[in-house]
C-alpha cells in the first residue's frame, strides 16, 4: 500500500463521511454515448479541451482559479456521440482530497454512472505541468482498480512523440507505460499572425480513446 493510500486511509477512519461522495450522473441524453470524465489540475485546460473536440464553446474557459464548480456533463447536440464530464480543478493544497473523493465516488457508483474512459490532463507548460504531484498519479491507480481505462493528455503541447520528452518520461515513472497524447487546443499566434505553435493533436486523441469506448 502507498504513502497517499495509508494516508487517505487513516483520513477516511479519522473524519467519518468526509470521503463520502456521489458521481454526478450523466444526464438522461448521454444514454449510450461514450462518457468521458475529465480530470487535471486547475489550469491544466480541460474545459478548453472539451470545447475544441465538441467545436463550440460550450464549456466557460478561463485561466486562474478554478471556473469549474463541480462535474457538467457537455456534448448533447454534437455528432461525435460522446458525453463529455468536465470537472473541478484539482488545487495544490486540496488535490488529495479532491482526488479521493472521485475514487470514492467511481468505485461507489453503478455500471450506469461510471465513465467509460477517463483522461488525465496535463499542462505541458512550465510549473502548472503537475500541480498537485503525484495525485494523478494515485488516482491513476485507482482507476486500474476500478477497472476504468485513462489516457494522459498533454495540452498547450508542441506536436511529435519527442516533443516533452523529459515530462513524458515522469509521467511514466510515475504512472507506467501508457498512452501520452500531446494537443494543442488553438494555435498560438506571434507577431503578424505568424502561427508559433499549430493546433494539433485531437484526432489522434480521438482515435486513441475510440477502442475504449462503446460502439
Amino acid at each position: 500500500m502507498g504513502f497517499l493510500d495509508r494516508v487517505w486511509g487513516a483520513l477516511r477512519g479519522a473524519i467519518p463521511g468526509l470521503f463520502r461522495s456521489t458521481l454526478p450522473a450523466p444526464p438522461d441524453w448521454a444514454a449510450g454515448r461514450g462518457r468521458i470524465l475529465l480530470v487535471g489540475p486547475t489550469g491544466a485546460g480541460k474545459s478548453a479541451l472539451v470545447n475544441a473536440v465538441l467545436g463550440e464553446e460550450a464549456a466557460r474557459s478561463e485561466a486562474g482559479a478554478p471556473v469549474t464548480a463541480g462535474t457538467r456533463w457537455y456534448g448533447r447536440e454534437s455528432g461525435l456521440g460522446l458525453a463529455l464530464g468536465d470537472t473541478r480543478g484539482l488545487e495544490a493544497a486540496e488535490s488529495a482530497a479532491q482526488v479521493a473523493r472521485l475514487e470514492a465516488a467511481i468505485a461507489e457508483a453503478g455500471p450506469a454512472r461510471r465513465p467509460h474512459l477517463v483522461w488525465l490532463v496535463v499542462n505541458a507548460e512550465g510549473g502548472r505541468a503537475f500541480a498537485g504531484e503525484g495525485t494523478l498519479a494515485a488516482f491513476a491507480e485507482a482507476l486500474r482498480r476500478v477497472g476504468i481505462p485513462f489516457l494522459v493528455v498533454l495540452t498547450h503541447a508542441e506536436p511529435g512523440a519527442e516533443a516533452h520528452a523529459r515530462l513524458r518520461a515522469r509521467v511514466a515513472e510515475a504512472m507506467g507505460d501508457l498512452p501520452v497524447i500531446a494537443v494543442n487546443t488553438r494555435p498560438l499566434l506571434g507577431e503578424g499572425g505568424a502561427v508559433l505553435l499549430p493546433a494539433h493533436g485531437l484526432q489522434e486523441l480521438l482515435t486513441a480513446s475510440r477502442p475504449f469506448l462503446p460502439g
